[in-house]
């Protein structure tokens, strides 16, 4: 008699555990509620553009200054 014995590795149990929650907890959360995702990340991608644009603006007007030196 061959008993065939499953072994799970750790992803597969993590998996496992994930569908578990999510089942369980998937009426408690509404999900129609949250934000899309690709305007977060589009949100994000546009507050990293200004403030690097912000910088270089800055570095480039130091840059701009004359300086004389009076005698």
């Amino acid at each position: 008699m061959v008993t065939e014995i499953e072994i799970k590795d750790d992803m597969q149990i993590l998996a496992d555990f994930m569908y578990s929650m999510i089942l369980k907890y998937s009426d408690k959360v509404d999900l129609d509620s949250l934000p899309d995702p690709e305007v977060l990340f589009l949100m994000q991608d546009i507050r990293k553009f200004i403030k690097l644009s912000a910088e270089k603006r800055k570095e480039k007007d130091l840059f701009d200054i004359e300086y004389v030196l009076f005698t």
